[in-house]
């Protein structure tokens, strides 16, 4: 008699039965590994039967000839079969509707794919198996993935977590959140990598950065950024190591401009001037160093760490002259502003930035008091 007490079933996806005093249809038999093959993908593994060392074919024949007459065995075989090729299938369609991208990845190699993994990786099912998860991973990015990959085969305490790079089908880098931990599969010790795309949440990340630090009608700074990183420069300056210089620029008659004109000009006015600005600091001073801000209304700060008084109004000067130099465009025609500019260098009684900024702010007063359009210097 052919028969086993007990039978267990894997098939790919960690799905498994126990099947309890079942018969079985005619099976193809390795005698190496007790090991019943059925045709499909399930594989059935005997435990504890008593199974002699016989050929596949004498096997497959001696288990027809005992079971090929028991209708309701044979057919309960089949359903059983049916059952489990139906339930591999709804399980990959599980894994391919995922949102994320999923790749069981052996040490040597990709293992699996799910069409999101293909998707995010330009890369068909069969493309992608047997090769490694690095060999799209941005360059700079290969030693932090490699290290996490392989914690995570040491590691079956949970899941393991990082941002990194991939490159995209189109040639541009995509953001992904990568989710690696330790999976047992069929033996062989694989991870489990989840792919979530965060690009366009990285993107809107920065955007919302830009937005806290930029004023929205010019495109300059605003207030809060050059603040915040002036507390950094005072910080220095104060230890001496090295000067620190601010300007403070205002619109002169920017009311009459408005109440002549309307706001609108008014703000073309205010963006004009902070596009004038930016270029000659770029030019002069660069980005890395120098911040120009609007701080409120017709009012811009210039904050120009490394910088002495004398540089600082030599700059001041020419901003000066630039300004001179815009041409403001309303409906009946074009018109000209100026600026007055406060210029202030770190001084032993600054020991705050706001001290500063007031004795640049009290020098821009008095600009405005000797006539307007031109540079003085704080006492």
């Amino acid at each position: 008699m052919w028969r086993t007490t007990t039978i267990t079933c894997v098939i790919p996806g960690q799905i498994g039965w126990r099947i309890v005093g079942k018969q079985l249809p005619k099976l193809e038999y390795s005698s190496k590994q007790n090991t019943f093959f059925p045709l499909g993908n399930a594989m059935f593994t005997i435990l504890g039967a008593c199974v002699p060392e016989v050929s596949g074919d004498a096997m497959g024949e001696a288990a027809e000839r005992e079971f090929i007459d028991d209708d309701d065995s044979l057919d309960a075989a089949k359903a059983t079969r049916q059952a489990l090729i139906d339930t591999q299938e709804r399980m990959g369609m599980m894994l391919d509707i995922m949102p994320m991208g999923l790749l069981i990845h052996t040490r040597q190699g990709i293992l699996f794919a799910n069409q999101e993994a293909c998707r995010m990786l330009g890369a068909s099912r069969d493309e992608l198996i047997g090769q490694h998860i690095l060999d799209f991973v941005a360059q700079g990015e290969i030693p932090g993935v490699l290290e996490q990959i392989d914690r995570s085969f040491g590691n079956s305490d949970g899941p393991i977590k990082q941002e990194t790079l991939l490159h995209s089908p189109r040639g541009r880098m995509i953001s992904i959140k990568l989710i690696s931990a330790r999976l047992p599969w069929a033996g062989t010790p694989v991870v489990q990598l989840l792919l979530q795309d965060v690009t366009d949440l990285k993107r809107k990340e920065q955007q919302l950065q830009r937005l806290s630090i930029i004023d929205e009608l010019t495109g300059v700074h605003n207030r809060r950024h050059v603040y915040t990183e002036a507390e950094r420069h005072m910080q220095c300056a104060v230890d001496g190591e090295y000067e620190l210089s601010v300007a403070i620029l205002d619109v002169d008659h920017f009311k009459k401009i408005n109440d002549n004109h309307g706001h609108g000009v008014g703000d073309q006015a205010l963006i004009s001037l902070a596009g004038a600005v930016s270029e000659i600091v770029r030019a002069d001073v660069g980005d890395d160093e120098a911040i120009f801000a609007r701080i409120g209304g017709e009012e811009f700060l210039l904050l120009l760490p490394r910088y002495g008084l004398g540089q600082t109004v030599a700059l001041a000067e020419k901003l000066r002259k630039a300004a001179g130099d815009i041409d403001v465009r309303a409906e009946n025609g074009t018109f000209g502003i100026t600026v007055s500019i406060g210029v202030a260098s770190l001084a032993k009684g600054d020991t705050s930035f706001d001290k500063l900024v007031a004795r640049a702010d009290a020098a821009l007063y008095e600009a405005k008091n000797r006539g307007r359009d031109q540079v003085v210097v704080a006492a």
